[in-house]
């Protein structure tokens, strides 16, 4: 039974919190709707941020057209949204999910088949995959909904390179099947881990390793390179090592009071290069693990390409060739928000909270599909052409639009 308009908006809000706190979404990335008759929805703005939503900002949409009332625009995704309500009349509820384990396995454009017993009663036999096409558009409109209409037995479809569609009847019921399809992908990574590699136990360090060792980059470090992180204020940064602090002019390099050690070569680099105020290091284990392979990183999420760039460079930081190595870092991560350094994790850039938050979640889910892609054996990558436009149309609008907010 359809919503009132004003419970639907509630709901709607009430949703886009609870997708940002499970980390089901980075950012404002996914989208949440919710019928409210036989002809109508409501559902999230476009690029405005969860957590400070309101109901008022909520878009009444027509299910046949997608058009809508008022000055505000709703998300770009609401053709997707308008198929799962036409095609299923019993659905009130849709949430579109950038979730972690359902995204790698979107990956390999797979469905799952024959899905596990205890995910059945939520999940149903299967969960199906819709072909790629590029995030927002009219061909991602009719690929999802052509999938819809091949699987009508099925409320979770993948989005190939993308994330998730979840269909519920209820708002509850949404949520169920989004976190269910999360466990279910989950065990799918971890059951083809133990096929592939013959192990009889599962552990993201074995994984790891069996990564490293299928791609000839040995094991991983057994310490790493603290590299620091640093905020911009003018002509000077504040580099942060361990628990020391330098104040450092971006001009000579040279820190206000004391030495500066050696990674303060990095940072002023990148501030020569980068328009960006925040730079910061990462060091989770997957992250680690993709940048000891000294391979750049190539899209294979829609995110990654819109947030980090176009492709992430991985560069070296050798001790006694610093001054050089911070050249070619600075130079690898013009245009882009990340470059890998090897062995050492990743540097990030931004210029707010925001965005540090969404490429630490972006770069730590496209690390971890390249191990478990990798270990499918079907790595299939985001076409460049599409690359490239998603990440123009992200640094002209759609990231300015966020900081606004």
């Amino acid at each position: 039974m359809a919503y009132s308009v004003e419970e639907a908006k509630r709901l709607v809000v009430e949703a886009g919190k609870r997708l940002v706190e499970t980390g089901l979404i980075a950012r404002t990335w996914g989208n949440v709707s919710a019928r409210i008759s036989d002809t109508q929805f409501v559902i999230t703005p476009s690029g405005r941020a969860y957590e400070t939503l309101t109901p008022e900002e909520v878009v009444v949409v027509n299910i046949e057209d997608c058009s809508y009332e008022g000055d505000i625009k709703p998300s770009s995704e609401k053709g997707v949204h308008a198929a799962a309500y036409r095609h299923h009349p019993t659905v009130d509820f849709v949430i579109h999910t950038h979730q972690k384990a359902a995204t790698i396995v979107s990956i390999t454009g797979m469905e799952i088949r024959n899905v596990y017993k205890e995910f059945r009663p939520v999940l149903g036999d299967k969960v199906p995959c819709a072909d790629y096409a590029m995030s927002t558009t009219n061909s991602l409109r009719k690929k999802v909904e052509m999938c819809i209409m091949m699987n009508p037995s099925c409320r979770a479809i993948m989005l190939m390179h993308h994330g998730t569609l979840c269909m519920g009847d209820t708002y509850e019921q949404a949520f169920d099947i989004a976190q269910t399809l999360e466990k279910c992908c989950e065990k799918v990574i971890k059951d083809n881990f133990l096929r592939h590699s013959w192990a009889t136990e599962y552990s993201e360090e074995a994984k790891r390793d069996f990564f490293l060792k299928k791609s000839g980059s040995g094991s991983m470090p057994e310490s790493i390179c603290d590299l620091g992180s640093s905020v911009r204020n003018g002509n000077i940064f504040t580099l942060t090592v361990g628990d020391e602090s330098w104040d450092i002019d971006v001009e000579t390099g040279i820190a206000v009071h004391g030495i500066a050690p050696k990674v303060a070569k990095i940072h002023r680099a990148i501030y020569n290069t980068e328009d960006c105020s925040i730079i910061k290091h990462i060091s989770d284990a997957d992250v680690v693990a993709v940048s000891c392979t000294g391979e750049d990183m190539t899209p294979m999420i829609d995110d990654f390409a819109q947030i980090a760039g176009i492709d992430v460079k991985c560069c070296a930081w050798i001790d006694g060739e610093t001054d050089d190595c911070a050249k070619e870092i600075g130079k690898a991560i013009d245009d882009r928000n990340a470059v890998l350094i090897q062995g050492n994790g990743a540097l990030i850039t931004g210029n707010t909270e925001g965005d540090m938050q969404a490429l630490e979640i972006i770069m730590d889910k496209a690390c971890a599909s390249v191990i478990d892609v990798d270990i499918f054996n079907r790595a299939h990558y985001v076409p460049k052409a599409e690359c490239f436009l998603m990440r123009t149309v992200y640094l002209a609008k759609y990231s300015k639009k966020i900081d606004e907010k």
